[in-house]
């Protein structure tokens, strides 16, 4: 690439506000997935596999509750929220701000105590892992700050800050955690719950003060006046649903190793998982947060057809990234799990199959929330829980036959089935496909390449 077309792009980047925000939300993520990689890294060299395995049998509950928490508000907000933030309708937008927060606080705290509650019976007679009774109550409480700070998550996108929604969502509790646990050194799964915990609370506080300083100033001066007030937990009902099984695909597994093979077992499990993540991590959020609005918006202003180019662009573009990483991971994913200690190297082959999982899920672009703009919560819903469901089915099958790699291969076949469900679903209903062609990758390749030949001209 020569200097010139560099300094092109660069011109491009400064100039378009929609590539610059998109740019700077790659950047945050790429920050993220690196704070993240690093905190993971020591995580395993200071806890151990076994350790390690305690500590994300604990995550996985606080995730997975959190999302219960949140009570599937987040499309929701988008929905509702996008055109009010076009219109500048900033009394309303608070209004759903408030209800959306109070619901989800109520509900985090009742589903933190009832975690609290079951702690015993979960550690001894379903994990049968003692140790694992003083682990749980600091990711019990970690859900309430959790699900605080990941509803500003769509209220930060739909006023266009998508870097401060990836940087909640994924940088900040990584960033935190590494310097403590480089000061503390962990050496239990207690330790590092606790460390968790401090970090989702600073997650949380950052959240609050980012949105409090933009809608106290977009409030200053506006006349109270009545403000409509949309059904809420109604419309949000099948995406609860629908995200409980989207958190259970990636939990499920990780449970179904901790209760029949060894803590070591789990922590190198657990440990592909999150390499194999970070592939669909990295990629999906920044875009989620920009296309997601973006859609809100044209929606009814735009053709089916203009619509369709977007969706197609993007889930090409993410396509091929993703088809490299996946390349990359089957050729050093061995060198890769070392990082975290000698122990997590069994982890190879679960990884693979993981990779192979959310090279799918990458490869549908923006579905989500194209379905979610488009009132296809249901749709969602059904993909998702009934993907959960196939789950929990071959996990059953595979993992005593196969262990944990069984485990692997069933998590990748249900999340390839819901996307390709989804997608299916997006065709036929809404007359937009989300899966490129062949002839449109080799379309773009040809222009591609003449505009190259152009320039070497």
């Amino acid at each position: 690439m020569t200097l010139a077309r560099i300094a092109h792009i660069a011109v491009s980047v400064q100039r378009n506000p929609t590539v610059r925000r998109i740019a700077s939300s790659f950047a945050s993520r790429v920050l993220g997935a690196v704070a993240n990689l690093a905190f993971v890294v020591y995580l395993g060299r200071y806890l151990g596999a076994a350790q390690t395995g305690l500590y994300m049998i604990g995550l996985g509950a606080a995730t997975l509750l959190s999302t219960i928490g949140r009570l599937g508000l987040e499309q929701i907000v988008i929905r509702e929220g996008g055109p009010l933030v076009r219109d500048g309708q900033w009394r309303a937008l608070r209004s759903i701000y408030r209800r959306t927060q109070r619901m989800s606080l109520c509900a985090s705290i009742a589903i933190a105590a009832l975690l609290l509650l079951v702690n015993d019976p979960l550690a001894h007679d379903v994990f049968h892992q003692e140790s694992l009774r003083d682990v749980m109550p600091w990711f019990a409480a970690s859900i309430i700050p959790l699900a605080f700070a990941l509803l500003h998550v769509p209220f930060l996108q739909i006023i266009h800050r998508p870097e401060a929604s990836i940087a909640i969502l994924s940088l900040w509790i990584p960033l935190i955690s590494l310097p403590l646990m480089l000061l503390v050194h962990p050496q239990t799964g207690v330790q590092g719950a606790q460390i968790y915990l401090a970090a989702s609370v600073f997650n949380a506080a950052l959240a609050y003060a980012q949105w409090r300083r933009f809608i106290a100033h977009k409030t200053r001066d506006i006349a109270e006046r009545a403000v409509p007030h949309p059904p809420l937990l109604s419309a949000a009902a099948p995406l609860l649903i629908g995200n409980v099984g989207q958190m259970a695909l990636l939990w499920v597994a990780v449970f179904a190793v901790g209760m029949s093979a060894s803590p070591g077992a789990v922590g190198a499990y657990s440990i592909a998982q999150r390499v194999a993540l970070t592939l669909s991590g990295f990629l999906v959020p920044p875009i989620d947060a920009l296309v997601g609005p973006r859609i809100a918006v044209m929606r009814g202003v735009k053709t089916r057809d203009e619509i369709e180019e977007m969706v197609q662009r993007i889930s090409s573009l993410l396509f091929v990234v993703a088809a490299g990483a996946f390349i990359l991971i089957l050729l050093f994913g061995p060198e890769i799990l070392k990082l975290f200690g000698g122990e997590f190297g069994e982890g190879y082959g679960a990884l693979v199959f993981l990779t192979f999982g959310q090279l799918v899920i990458v490869a549908s672009g923006s579905v989500r929330p194209l379905l979610v703009v488009h009132g296809r919560e249901k749709t969602i819903r059904n993909a998702m829980s009934g993907a959960a469901a196939c789950c929990i089915v071959l996990c059953a099958v595979l993992l005593p036959l196969i262990g944990p790699v069984g485990a692997a291969i069933a998590t990748s076949l249900s999340l390839a089935g819901e996307k390709i469900v989804e997608g299916v679903a997006a065709r036929r209903r809404l007359g937009i496909s989300v899966f490129p062609s062949v002839g449109f990758y080799a379309l773009h390749l040809k222009n591609w390449l003449a505009r190259n030949d152009g320039q070497r001209s």
